[in-house]
């Protein structure tokens, strides 16, 4: 066959190395073509090639299941942590999505384990200043930092933390401290508060030291304001102290 083309290129004057290239051009369209055909599906199968499906950020219920229908198997590779990944879903895969693989092939995850977890450490009797470089050190976060009176001298030290130490937390969560601030507590005499703003007067109480507890709420009698204040305990005239808690009631919102 190759001989009468051959034959028959040569009757139209073809220079010979134009013929044997076209042989061989000829030649090798012809082998890959077998190779696709004939040869390539006797290696791999008829039907058995697939492609990676894309799992990453699937649950590894979710994963499974899709590669399930395309017949691929799922195996866990490792863990990480992560702050944006929920427990137990895809973080990466091999092969990557669109990859192409034989079915019944393992498709490698590594999934994630969650956000990271701190553990509180001991603040006790350290200053303000070394609590704060702890929490920031410790990949906490700094949260609210409350004072108290306590009897004694020295500088103002921790007391506990909310966490409390050895507590554990995910990474950056806040902690409160308690620091003891060392004196005696200031007296002051109860003023009359009935008839004033409750907003106002909570306000001025809690930044002098002293702990505000809105009672109650009545209907307000006539004349009087909602949110004012219409009895409290201790009662005007009495000695209070700093820290000391003070009760009061408040004309209800209609």
């Amino acid at each position: 066959m190759a001989g009468g083309l051959i034959d028959r290129l040569r009757k139209r004057q073809y220079p010979a190395i134009v013929l044997y290239l076209l042989l061989i051009a000829g030649a090798f369209l012809a082998g890959v073509i077998i190779f696709d055909l004939i040869i390539m599906p006797g290696i791999v199968g008829r039907g058995s090639a697939a492609v990676a499906p894309a799992i990453e950020g699937m649950s590894m219920k979710q994963a499974q299941e899709v590669c399930h229908k395309e017949r691929l198997e799922v195996a866990v590779a490792g863990s990480r942590s992560s702050d944006e990944i929920p427990e137990a879903y895809v973080i990466s895969q091999d092969p990557r999505q669109g990859q192409g693989l034989k079915r019944g092939r393992t498709i490698r995850v590594v999934v994630s384990s969650g956000r990271r977890m701190e553990i509180v450490p001991s603040f006790e009797g350290k200053t303000i200043r070394e609590a704060e470089v702890l929490v920031e050190s410790s990949g906490l976060g700094k949260g609210r930092t409350v004072r108290i009176l306590a009897p004694g001298e020295g500088q103002p030290s921790v007391l506990a933390t909310s966490p409390s130490a050895g507590t554990k937390v995910p990474r950056g969560a806040p902690v409160d401290i308690l620091v003891a601030i060392p004196g005696e507590p200031k007296s002051y005499l109860m003023p009359d508060l009935v008839g004033r703003d409750y907003p106002f007067v909570k306000d001025k109480l809690e930044r002098l030291g002293f702990n505000v507890v809105h009672a109650a709420s009545r209907k307000r009698g006539e004349g009087k304001f909602p949110n004012a204040i219409l009895s409290q305990s201790p009662p005007a005239g009495a000695k209070i102290k700093e820290g000391d808690t003070i009760e009061l009631v408040v004309s209800a919102l209609e």
